[in-house]
């Protein structure tokens, strides 16, 4: 089989994670166009946790990655990687979370030298869209696993987004038809903008859910998501939302209300963020996530 053509486990001999071809996800889009297939590819990566059980409070998480960036090495990409190089599944794994897991191909290995908006969110900008993708996704798990879906389709959804997954985190949670399910937002150093979107978002639905974002940069960083992020955490702020107070740290615990900004160093970090962390917080998605409570394994 040609490896640009690849569906399947990515372990033989173990049905997760696996990459799947799927109708409703963000592209194919019409009115969306790139070289070489970047915007082509129709393919999801989906898994569930170790000892993963959907009789039990369980929490989907849906992953949305950065420019420059391929599922799997197994389909192709020069560059960066959301299996290898982002180390999410090992990280989702490690956490002890009773999860499932949906991460979309958006742009393929593409930046701003290949399409001039690698982070466009493709179908994910109609509404209620994101929603159509969210249970072809999670029904295919069901199917592969040989469950009902009905707990699939009620299942509180967690989003996380690093860098330029900003754009498609936006649509999703303000246009996606997933608002009553949402639980959460983890910015992975990926508040670059739409923070007009991120603020509407936290503001109708904040008694149920929180927003936790990590950023780099500073002053001196012109293209850093400092900017953006410490203006979204004004504009949080600004509002005096009832029970929420807007934090610089993260707490130990992410629940609703929580509205938390951090800066965590130079610009210099963030190739590399999603895997390694910043000083003194290593594996950042495995070590999040297990603040999310209510959704452990027993």
């Amino acid at each position: 089989m040609d490896e640009s053509d690849f569906v399947g486990a990515l372990v033989p001999g173990h049905p997760w994670p696996r990459v799947e071809a799927l109708r409703q996800g963000p592209f194919p889009c019409p009115g969306v166009e790139g070289p070489d297939g970047v915007f082509g590819d129709t393919r999801t990566l989906l898994h569930v946790t170790p000892r993963f059980d959907p009789a039990r409070p369980f929490v989907v998480i849906a992953f949305l990655h950065g420019w420059c960036a391929t599922l799997t090495r197994r389909i192709g990409g020069r560059r960066y990687h959301v299996v290898e190089t982002y180390r999410l599944i090992e990280q989702i794994d490690a956490t002890g979370l009773n999860a499932g897991v949906v991460a979309p191909q958006l742009a393929r290995d593409a930046d701003t030298a290949i399409v001039a908006m690698p982070g466009h969110p493709g179908g994910f900008a109609v509404p209620g869209a994101f929603a159509g993708y969210l249970d072809e996704a999670l029904t295919r798990i069901a199917q592969r696993r040989g469950d009902g879906v009905d707990a699939y389709r009620r299942a509180p959804l967690l989003l996380m987004s690093f860098s330029g997954g900003y754009r498609a985190a936006a649509k999703v949670l303000t246009v996606g038809g997933v608002a009553d399910r949402l639980i959460g937002f983890i910015g992975l150093d990926t508040i670059y903008g739409e923070t007009d979107a991120f603020a509407a978002w936290f503001a109708a639905h904040h008694r149920h859910a929180f927003i936790a974002a990590v950023y780099t940069g500073g002053r001196e960083h012109a293209h850093a998501s400092a900017g953006p992020t410490q203006a979204l955490a004004r504009s949080l702020a600004a509002l005096e939302l009832d029970g929420v107070r807007v934090s610089a740290t993260l707490p130990r615990r992410l629940r609703p209300g929580v509205a938390a900004f951090r800066h965590v160093g130079d610009p210099s970090l963030h190739l590399d963020l999603v895997a390694d962390g910043w000083p003194r917080f290593d594996r950042p998605v495995r070590r999040l996530l297990a603040r999310v409570a209510g959704f452990g394994e027993v």
